[in-house]
């Protein structure tokens, strides 16, 4: 008889530690944090803290600043970033779309990369010149928010969909009617192609999203335009949808090999 066996799930408590200390340094709030904020923020001994701090200044990962007794990332994670930027081949095919994307709509584009099932993050972008929504590259969301996770929530089955949304994650709580809505919005972006939100999740904000598929289908990529409501109407952005999707189909072909 076959039996399908799990992946085994292996711990390393100081490496996971450690990578938790560099994640909450990328954000804006804890960019420069004292050992106390870290430990509390984390849930970690302070002693341990410090430990593991002391190890990552001494591989310039962190960067300890004397004047202000605080800790935020370090200079050797710019090296590690460029060197993944050169590794990652996927990022040097999408980024010419995205500069396409921007120049022919005056829209902000993003690459949007699932991180984990329910994280994503900004890896690249092409940022309008005049007027343009600025993004940071790093930034995190949930797989609820926005028209890009809407992109790889599509593609989750149905009783792992339903369990995200209902825990809520991201930039909106969701009513049992709104979840019911997004799975016939899920099964519409699948025939369509593309997604659009018009000031849902950030006021004044709009975007238009397209999922990519890689090898076997599996989708953990999206691309999207953004640009704000006041300069783009919903009828402009149903064309750059069909532009939008031209190119996430282009994208796809070469990921999956059938380019």
């Amino acid at each position: 008889m076959n039996q399908t066996k799990e992946k085994q799930k292996y711990t390393v408590p100081a490496l996971e530690n450690a990578f938790s200390i560099l994640r909450l340094l990328s954000r804006n709030r804890f960019k420069e944090s004292t050992i106390t904020e870290i430990s509390n923020a984390l849930s970690l001994n302070p002693a341990t803290c410090y430990r593991l701090l002391r190890v990552m200044e001494e591989m310039a990962i962190v960067r300890y600043m004397d004047e202000k007794k605080r800790y935020t990332l370090g200079p050797y994670l710019v090296v590690l970033g460029e060197r993944a930027k050169e590794h990652l081949d996927y990022l040097l095919i999408i980024q010419p779309y995205l500069e396409s994307l921007t120049k022919e709509t005056q829209m902000t584009s993003i690459l949007v990369n699932k991180i984990n099932e329910q994280k994503l993050a900004i890896v690249s972008k092409a940022e309008a010149s005049d007027f343009g929504v600025t993004v940071s590259v790093g930034r995190h969301f949930s797989i609820t928010d926005g028209s890009f996770g809407l992109c790889l929530l599509a593609y989750l089955d149905e009783e792992k969909r339903a369990a995200i949304l209902e825990q809520n994650p991201g930039l909106r709580t969701y009513s049992t009617d709104e979840i019911v809505r997004i799975k016939k919005e899920c099964e519409a972006l699948k025939k369509r192609g593309f997604h659009i939100t018009y000031g849902e999740y950030i006021k004044g904000v709009c975007g238009i999203a397209a999922p990519i598929f890689t090898e076997g289908g599996k989708v953990d990529l999206s691309i999207e335009l953004i640009g704000f409501t006041s300069r783009h109407d919903e009828e402009d952005l149903q064309e750059k949808g069909r532009l939008i999707k031209e190119a996430a189909d282009e994208i796809s072909r070469k990921l999956s090999g059938n380019e």
